[in-house]
């Protein structure tokens, strides 16, 4: 295998780390390369090449997980959907690679729900503040009406004291 151009070891350990089985590359490489090869060949070829390519992929995984992990404790504010879905990506191809840190994946998925768990507290604060600007103006509504009536009667007062209660 050390003959092939690297442009061919690149795609022969693309395919091998794609998931193919070995008797499936045997015809591919035969194919696209014109040499007949072995599966003991494409073992000792996984373990030279694919694995030094698959240790590096995992290498830039992990820094941009923890690039992204100290972006998220120096301004933990709202992340864009973006950036989540960026973060989600990051952290399938993180799982999805044999012998990864099994804390690396949860680390990044808990970046991921945490911003899921911030965006839903915005959300559920943006209705409060609905709901008491309602309340507000209802009261307002009604204390209006005191002032044009030039008075309080009765009526007036159980209606502030149900405004008051929507409070």
């Amino acid at each position: 295998m050390s003959q092939l151009s690297e442009v061919a070891q690149a795609q022969l350990s693309e395919w091998m780390l794609s998931g193919l089985p070995y008797h499936t590359i045997l015809p591919m490489v035969q194919k696209e390369f014109g040499i007949t090869t072995s599966l003991a060949a494409l073992s000792g070829f996984y373990s030279s090449y694919c694995s030094a390519a698959l240790i590096a992929r995992r290498q830039r995984a992990v820094s941009t997980a923890d690039a992204v992990a100290e972006e998220a404790a120096a301004s933990p504010g709202r992340w864009d959907a973006a950036t989540i879905d960026a973060l989600k990506q990051q952290a399938f191809e993180l799982a999805i690679q044999p012998g990864v840190n099994p804390r690396e994946v949860k680390s990044l998925f808990s970046l991921v729900l945490k911003a899921k768990d911030q965006d839903l507290a915005e959300r559920q604060l943006e209705q409060r503040i609905r709901e008491y600007e309602e309340k507000a103006a209802a009261a307002k509504a009604v204390l209006d009406g005191v002032t044009s009536k030039g008075g309080l009667t009765a009526e007036t007062l159980q209606k502030i004291e149900e405004a008051a209660r929507m409070l």
